[in-house]
């Protein structure tokens, strides 16, 4: 096999800058799919968002625009599914409107 004639320490210096770029590659790879930014910015999104499948009935009544019997209906709701797969699922239970959905939907995340 021909190495167009270079010497040992020529291929030598190929193979290192070779493995070089490759571990540069792989770490810009991990840090783009695993930054902690994106992460944070994630998290960040969610604080003071009550989640469907874990709040209680006064968890739910603290966001505005949901009282006793909404929370009540909330939570049958989600006994009945067995959990909320998505926050527009709201729009399922009895007594959220469009209008009244378009106004809460952002107080809610389904995790």
């Amino acid at each position: 096999m021909i190495m167009f004639s270079l010497t040992q320490e020529e291929r030598r210096v190929i193979l290192f800058l070779a493995c070089v770029a490759l571990i540069g590659m792989a770490t810009d790879f991990l840090v783009k799919k695993y930054s902690p930014l994106k992460s944070l910015s994630s998290l960040t999104q969610d604080i003071g968002k009550v989640n469907l499948n874990t709040a209680d009935k006064e968890l739910l009544m603290s966001v505005s625009g949901i009282g006793e019997k909404l929370g009540a209906r909330i939570i049958e709701y989600r006994q009945k599914q067995g959990r909320f797969f998505q926050v527009e699922e709201l729009k399922n239970i009895k007594g959220i409107t469009n209008y009244k959905y378009e106004k809460i939907r952002d107080s809610f995340i389904v995790k």
